[in-house]
């Protein structure tokens, strides 16, 4: 278990359509808040890829980074 986020920082479970899973149900671990980076320097492909709009934030600009890694919130 990882626990909770650190302020300002918010943990996303998303299914492959990017819509949170239900609890107990496996998906890719997304991170957003103030905390998040704007990108790889000098990989724009790769930025592409991984930092996406944070379609949750009500800031237009708002990015969550895609970590690639797989979680699930457990019931407590």
């Amino acid at each position: 278990p990882l626990g909770r986020p650190i302020p300002n920082t918010r943990i996303y479970i998303l299914d492959a359509r990017g819509e949170p899973t239900p609890i107990g149900v496996a998906g890719e671990l997304h991170l957003a808040g103030v905390g998040v980076a704007r990108g790889y320097l000098n990989r724009p492909e790769l930025t592409a890829e991984r930092f996406v709009r944070d379609p949750f934030s009500a800031v237009p600009e708002a990015r969550m980074y895609r970590s690639g890694d797989l979680g699930r919130w457990l019931p407590d």
